[in-house]
């Protein structure tokens, strides 16, 4: 269990922001990450309660399941994730249990390493730039001081609080690309489902 501590904004300059990330720390890589998030089938909710995600990321499928704990400013989340090594078996099993993909994100990320924070400068398919700085903590306790680190990072960065984009991608995804997705029992398929 980890708890994620985690401020994001929208970014209009974001080379400019990037540029100061630069200076204040060391990047750490550049990725590509595709998500697919699953909701029960049948619910409309923008951001149900019964959701969680599988992520391809450098030849690798996660499953990433978040809890808020609170969400005053920044947002902190309990976090669990576990591998999977057949994405299409797992497509299958959350398709048998009553789940559905509901949400594609591809994000490119840039990722710098500003004390102990991650700072990511993310374009998102179909939204734009996005910066995420987020600090992971394997104890609650911790989470205070975390929350006013990335707090800090964030205003030496020169963000403001106009900047904060308190919604999550998957509200922002359903309003700009408003699709939905089937599940289809093909292993030819990269990921097995279509758009409808």
């Amino acid at each position: 269990m980890a708890f994620e501590v985690e401020l994001k904004a929208r970014l209009s300059q974001p080379q400019e922001i990037e540029a100061k990330a630069a200076s204040l720390g060391a990047l750490k890589g550049e990725t590509l990450k595709e998500d697919i998030y699953f909701r029960r089938q049948g619910d409309t909710a923008a951001v149900p309660a019964d959701r969680f995600r599988l992520r391809r990321e450098a030849g690798r499928s996660v499953v990433t399941f978040k809890q808020l704990v609170e969400a005053a400013g920044v947002e902190v989340n309990d976090e669990v994730e576990f591998g999977v090594d057949d994405a299409h078996a797992f497509f299958q099993f959350a398709h048998q249990f009553g789940f559905e993909p509901f949400v594609v994100k591809r994000k490119k990320s840039r990722v710098y390493r500003v004390e102990r924070a991650n700072v990511e400068f993310n374009e998102v398919d179909h939204l734009g730039h996005f910066i995420e700085i987020e600090i992971l903590c394997d104890d609650e306790k911790l989470v205070p001081v975390a929350r006013t680190e990335v707090a800090r990072l964030y205003h030496n960065l020169g963000l403001t609080a106009d900047d904060v984009e308190p919604r999550r991608y998957i509200e922002l995804l359903q309003t700009a690309y408003p699709v939905r997705y089937r599940f289809v029992n093909d292993r030819s398929l990269d990921w097995p489902f279509i758009e409808e």
